[in-house]
């Protein structure tokens, strides 16, 4: 039940439903008589999705019959982007014989929320008067120029209730449309937009809200219990429920820390001087870059690369980051939020950075070393796993890297 609450109203299936409208027809009950589609029909059906055989077809069905073939033995089907949908195809639904209101296809189509209605040319303007149902709520009419041709063309309105409100892609003025595939992704996006339009009008809003009070009130009836927290504390203590929330909280945030995007902490910063005055700012450390931003006037004091980051030490309310050619900054956090350092050292962890970084308090990772006149060698000696020192070709570049083309750091 709770499942099905959450997941009230996310879904990626859509089920539409297509009338063909010939020459000189313009009601309902002519549309669901034509018995099979004309060339024009086809031509604009094989643009908008692939013909499925129903047996035994696995994907989203849309209530259509897929082992006996009572609904038909084909239909159309189609995906856009992260969704399904199925179209309900007036001529590929069972035609009955002598029954004007052919109600094997209407069953289906009359229960969708969008109807696309396909003119030939020559078929009369279309009213939504002439439809009854209770259902279907838009209407995405396509009259089709010139079908079979290579000038085909399509020309495209909508009618809709007055409690649905307006939708896009918004359709230009007079405009027809080329037989292309980007007509195609034009209008299954109007059609997956109006169903969710339609989903906002009062009609549906209540019947959403009415489903889901249901569940919540089956949810209150049949998965309550009347036993206490202490009477079950025998079999499941306390203390151990708290430690696994504790762990599972832990599991999410270092989750949240290899995120590609950055992860921001308020700190105090200054440079290596330890004279220097200390900035309120932000500590911005993406996969990529590290940042510190003045917090009064949002200025960007410090960027690099994080492949420039050479080593840090770390403390209970700070850290002491190295970079480039050995020059440092410090930041600091507020008081009470030292475990927050530890988040900061795994950020740099998990970073793109070429080498592996001691987690040992104190160790830089890299020493001060002579001036060398080779020019191989950089000003430090970097230690790899086994204790050897490496060129500058293993630091990728020992500058910092400007982040968005800013100007270089300064203090």
């Amino acid at each position: 039940t709770l499942l099905k609450l959450d997941e009230q109203g996310v879904s990626f299936q859509r089920k539409v439903g297509i009338l063909c409208c010939r020459a000189g027809q313009g009601s309902e009950e002519e549309m669901y008589n034509n018995e099979v589609a004309g060339p024009a029909f086809q031509e604009f059906l094989e643009l908008l999705g692939q013909h499925v055989q129903l047996r035994g077809f696995t994907k989203y069905r849309a209530q259509l019959d897929t082992k006996t073939d009572s609904t038909g033995t084909h239909s159309l089907y189609t995906t856009y982007q992260d969704y399904e949908i199925m179209f309900h195809v007036s001529t590929m639904l069972p035609y009955t014989p002598n029954n004007r209101q052919q109600l094997l296809r209407k069953r289906h189509i009359g229960n969708d929320i969008v109807t696309i209605i396909f003119q030939e040319p020559g078929a009369q303007p279309f009213t939504p008067r002439t439809i009854r149902s209770h259902f279907q709520h838009v209407f995405i009419i396509v009259r089709a120029h010139e079908p079979g041709t290579e000038n085909t063309t399509y020309s495209v309105a909508v009618s809709r209730t007055k409690d649905i409100p307006l939708f896009g892609p918004p359709i230009p003025a007079g405009h027809r449309f080329p037989r292309a595939p980007a007509f195609r992704d034009f209008l299954l996006a109007k059609a997956i937009n109006a169903e969710n339009a339609a989903e906002r009008s009062g009609k549906f809003h209540a019947m959403a809200t009415r489903t889901r009070q249901e569940y919540l009130q089956d949810l209150a009836c049949s998965h309550t219990t009347t036993t206490t927290l202490e009477a079950s504390s025998s079999r499941l203590p306390l203390l151990s429920l708290g430690v696994k929330r504790k762990e599972r909280a832990k599991g999410a945030k270092a989750v949240e820390l290899q995120s590609a995007g950055a992860l921001v902490w308020s700190v105090q910063a200054w440079d290596g001087d330890q004279g220097a005055s200390k900035l309120p700012c932000l500590l911005g450390i993406s996969a990529e870059f590290l940042v510190l931003i003045e917090a009064k006037v949002k200025r960007v004091i410090f960027n690099c690369s994080c492949r420039d980051v050479l080593a840090w030490t770390y403390s209970d309310c700070g850290l002491d980051l190295y970079y480039g050619s050995g020059d440092y900054i410090s930041v600091r956090l507020p008081n009470g939020q030292g475990d927050e350092v530890k988040d900061i050292v795994y950020r740099l962890q998990v970073g793109p950075g070429p080498l592996r970084r001691g987690d040992a308090v104190g160790d830089r990772g890299f020493r001060e070393a002579p001036s060398y006149s080779s020019p191989g060698l950089s000003q430090q000696e970097l230690h790899g796993e086994q204790g050897k020192s490496t060129g500058r070709g293993d630091l990728q570049g020992a500058q910092p890297a400007p982040l968005n083309a800013l100007p270089p750091p300064s203090w």
